[in-house]
């Protein structure tokens, strides 16, 4: 294989830091087992004093929490038989009767119908009851008849999941993902230190460690839709095991070929977004991966700024971490950046 030259992937980050769309990025791509770039930008903080971007620092995943933990948790669940894609919300929770149907695979796919944008915290004051808060919304349409990205349901099954395995969301992430892959500095609630900060808030402090998203921090930072911090390198430990199917370097294996061919396919193919089990097909929207990558490529992103990448095919992944609400939501620049920055990575290394 031809050498990679990454310069014009780093020119992009370097000109997105000049224009202030973040303060902190790291980049690493990969393929298969193999590291290709790694490398740190910018500082913690929009303060000119912050410690800066180390290869080790840590961010807020946001939404690429649903595919790492509530997707892998899900997959695990159905090799251990105890559940499948068929099994119905009224199976496992007392629901009301238009939700009892709804199917986890529905869920997974974001085809359940439920309303987005729902503020946990203003509908009501319990955390406990966030499964009674959620099913009591009325759906925005039929299960499976239409589609639309929705935080609530991978609320609901991450609660779900906490009642099939009789064990708190974040002791089962460890257990069941993180541990088995060594993600060893991926988890939720992370100890203090080398975090990048996210927004600005009333107090004129940037978040730093406590989670961005308000209804995994109502919830106490431990939600299937939000929570996760991590580094890249633990990122590129989960990427390598989706791009060899399922199969971890010492030869044990976390998945079957079968399942993760399974959670890769497009499960919505006549609907506005393709979407996996847990993952999103960007390339059959425009989406962020701008206009290189094949129709095959599957991944995430966060709302921080955070993404994941991968084409199953070559094994070539990308992991890009911002944080790009840093002071402000505001800033949309990463949308932009993140076509630039994939455009770049698979004109240097994409056959």
């Amino acid at each position: 294989m031809r050498t990679a030259d990454f310069s014009k992937a780093d020119q992009v980050i370097r000109q997105a830091l000049a224009e202030e769309n973040f303060t902190s990025a790291n980049l690493l791509v990969g393929k298969g087992d193999r590291v290709l770039f790694r490398r740190a930008y910018g500082r913690l903080s929009m303060e000119d004093d912050a410690p800066l971007t180390t290869e080790h620092t840590r961010y807020d995943l946001a939404s690429i929490t649903k595919p790492l933990v509530i997707g892998m948790l899900t997959l695990r669940a159905m090799e251990a038989g105890k559940l499948c894609l068929w099994d119905q919300l009224g199976t496992f929770l007392d629901t009301p009767e238009d939700k009892q149907n709804i199917t986890i695979g529905q869920i997974l796919t974001h085809t359940a119908g439920f309303t987005t944008g729902l503020h946990l915290w203003e509908l009501g004051s319990e955390p406990s009851r966030t499964a009674e808060l959620l099913l009591r919304a009325p759906l925005r349409y039929r299960p499976g008849t239409a589609q639309q990205y929705c935080c609530a349901g991978y609320i609901l099954l991450g609660q779900l999941l906490e009642c099939l395995y009789d064990m708190p969301l974040s002791e089962l992430a460890v257990q069941e993902v993180f541990w088995p892959l060594k993600m060893q500095k991926t988890g939720y609630l992370p100890a203090p230190g080398n975090i990048a900060s996210t927004e600005m808030q009333d107090d004129g402090q940037c978040l730093c460690g406590a989670v961005h998203d308000e209804n995994a921090r109502f919830l106490g930072g431990v939600s299937g839709n939000a929570g996760v911090f991590s580094t890249m390198d633990d990122l590129a430990l989960f990427m390598q095991m989706l791009a060899a199917e399922g199969a971890l370097p010492d030869g044990s294996r976390y998945l079957s070929p079968a399942t993760v061919r399974l959670s890769m396919r497009n499960h919505t193919p006549h609907m506005p977004q393709g979407r996996g089990l847990g993952f999103y097909l960007p390339q059959l929207d425009n989406g962020y991966t701008g206009d290189l990558f094949p129709a095959t490529t599957i991944g995430h992103t966060g709302f921080t700024g955070t993404s994941i990448t991968l084409e199953p095919e070559s094994g070539l992944y990308v992991v890009f971490l911002t944080n790009r609400i840093c002071p402000s939501r505001d800033s949309m620049g990463i949308y932009r950046v993140r076509r630039l920055l994939h455009n770049a990575v698979y004109a240097a290394v994409g056959e």
